[in-house]
C-alpha cells in the first residue's frame, strides 16, 4: 500500500483525502490543530506545528510516505515543498512554494523577467511614508500568504496613512502594490514534465471597491482565453519553477494585457477544484493528480466546459428570516439548479461581506444556463426567495 502524507488538515483537505483514500493510499494527516476537520478523514493523523520544518521533517521521517499530497492552503504551503526537496518526493519544490507565498520575492522574480509590471513597496512597521513614490489607487496587503485577508483598496497617500496606523499594530509585513483594472479569473490546472495543461478558467465577480471579494465565478468556455493565458501563465511557472503539480492562480484580464495576482502549486479552496471545476469539466483535478503520484494514466484537459456559475451567499449585514428549501428552489429552476449547499439557519445574522472569512462559511449553490446573464438572472432569483431583513430595520421593532 502506498503511503501519503497531507501538510495542513483543514475542512477544505477533505475532498483530497477521500480520493486519496478511494484509490487505497494510506493517508497520513499533519496539522497543529488537535481538532483539525480533516483529521477524522485520514487514516492516522499527527499533531505537529507544520511552521516548524525541523519537527515536520522528524514526523515525515518516521512516517516514510511515498508522496506529498497537495491541499488548499496558505503560508505554510512551503513546508511542503521543504519536504518534497528533503525526502526527494514528487511535486512542488521549496523554490516554487516559497515564491508563492511571499508576495514581495514572487513580485521581485516576476517582475525581473517582465511578467509584473507594476510598482510595488514592501511595507513594515519601520516604513518612512515619505520616501514611497506609488501611483494610486493601490493595493495593500499582507506580504504572506494567500487570499482576502486584510486587504485594502487604497486611492490615495492619505488612504495609506491612515492604515498604516492600524497595520503597525499588526507586526506584520505588507506589500503595497499598484492596482491592475479588468476582470478578474481564477486558473485551475497542473504543471506536469513543464507543460501547464489548463482545466479550467473562472470568471469571477467581484463586489465592488473596496473590498473585491469574489461572490460568485462563472466557467470560462472561450477558447482563445484559454489559449491566451496558457501562453501567459507558461512563462510564468517556468519563472517560479513549478513542475509536477497542481496550479491555482488569480488573474486580472483586460484590453492590454493579462495581469497575475498571486499563482500556487495547489489546488484552489472555497469548494473551486473539488465541487465547482468537476462540474464544469467532469474533471477533478485532485482525483487526476493522485493518479498521477501512482503511476497512473490521467487526464486535465477537458473534452466540454458546462456553462455553470457557483455562487456564495453575498447578503450584507441582515437578519435572515426566511429560508427556501430545495424542493421550492427545483419548483422553479428544475435542473438549472445543479447543486445547492446551504449553512444559513433562520433568524442567522449575516454580516457584511469583507473577505472570504466573512462569507465563505454560509454555503453556496451552482446553477447551469446559456449565457452570463441567463445565471446572474437564476442565481440572483435564488437569493430574492430568501426573507432576510437589515440590521438596522430589525433594532427599531
Amino acid at each position: 500500500m502506498k503511503k501519503g502524507i497531507v501538510i495542513g488538515a483543514s475542512r477544505d483537505a477533505i475532498h483530497t483525502i477521500k480520493k486519496a483514500r478511494e484509490k487505497g493510499i494510506y493517508v497520513v494527516a499533519l496539522d497543529g490543530n488537535p481538532n483539525a476537520e480533516g483529521f477524522k478523514f485520514a487514516n492516522e493523523s499527527i499533531v505537529v506545528d507544520i511552521s516548524d520544518l525541523d519537527k515536520t521533517s522528524n514526523e515525515v521521517a518516521r512516517i516514510k510516505p511515498d508522496f506529498t499530497i497537495p491541499i488548499p492552503i496558505g503560508r505554510y504551503l512551503s513546508t511542503m515543498g521543504y519536504i518534497n526537496d528533503k525526502f526527494q518526493l514528487e511535486g512542488a519544490c521549496y523554490e516554487a512554494t516559497r515564491l508563492s507565498t511571499d508576495k514581495y520575492v514572487f513580485h521581485k522574480k516576476l517582475n525581473e523577467e517582465n511578467l509584473r509590471n507594476v510598482q510595488l513597496y514592501l511595507i513594515d512597521e519601520n516604513t518612512k511614508l515619505d520616501e514611497i513614490k506609488m501611483e494610486y489607487p493601490a493595493i495593500l496587503k499582507p506580504r504572506f500568504g494567500s487570499g482576502s485577508r486584510d486587504v485594502y483598496f487604497l486611492k490615495s497617500k492619505d488612504d495609506l496613512k491612515e492604515i498604516f496606523e492600524q497595520i503597525k499594530k499588526m507586526k506584520e509585513d505588507f506589500v503595497l502594490e499598484q492596482a491592475v483594472d479588468g476582470d478578474e479569473y481564477g486558473v485551475d490546472g497542473a504543471v506536469i514534465n513543464g507543460k501547464l495543461q489548463i482545466t479550467l478558467l473562472r470568471k469571477k465577480v467581484i463586489t465592488p471597491l473596496p473590498v473585491r471579494q469574489a461572490v460568485a465565478s462563472f466557467a470560462e468556455t472561450n477558447m482563445k482565453l484559454y489559449d491566451a493565458v496558457r501562453i501567459f501563465l507558461q512563462k510564468v511557472i517556468e519563472t517560479l519553477n513549478y513542475n509536477n503539480c497542481l496550479v491555482n492562480a488569480d488573474l486580472i484580464i483586460n484590453k492590454e494585457q493579462i495581469f497575475v495576482i498571486e499563482a500556487a502549486p495547489r489546488p484552489s479552496g472555497h469548494n473551486l477544484h473539488n465541487v465547482f471545476v468537476p462540474l464544469a469539466t467532469d474533471i477533478d483535478i485532485a482525483e487526476e493528480y493522485i493518479k498521477f503520484l501512482l503511476g497512473a494514466k490521467y487526464n486535465f484537459i477537458p473534452t466540454r466546459i458546462e456553462k455553470i456559475q457557483i455562487r456564495f451567499f453575498d447578503f450584507n449585514d441582515v437578519y435572515v428570516k426566511y429560508i427556501p428549501t430545495l424542493v421550492q428552489l427545483k419548483n422553479k429552476l428544475g435542473d438549472s439548479l445543479v447543486e445547492w449547499n446551504c449553512s444559513i439557519k433562520e433568524n442567522e445574522y449575516l454580516g457584511k461581506v469583507v473577505n472570504g472569512h466573512s462569507i465563505m462559511g454560509r454555503g453556496f449553490f451552482v446553477v447551469k444556463g446559456c449565457t452570463e446573464g441567463d445565471l446572474i438572472e437564476k442565481s440572483d432569483w435564488v437569493l430574492s426567495q430568501f426573507g432576510v431583513m437589515q440590521r438596522g430595520e430589525k433594532d427599531k421593532k
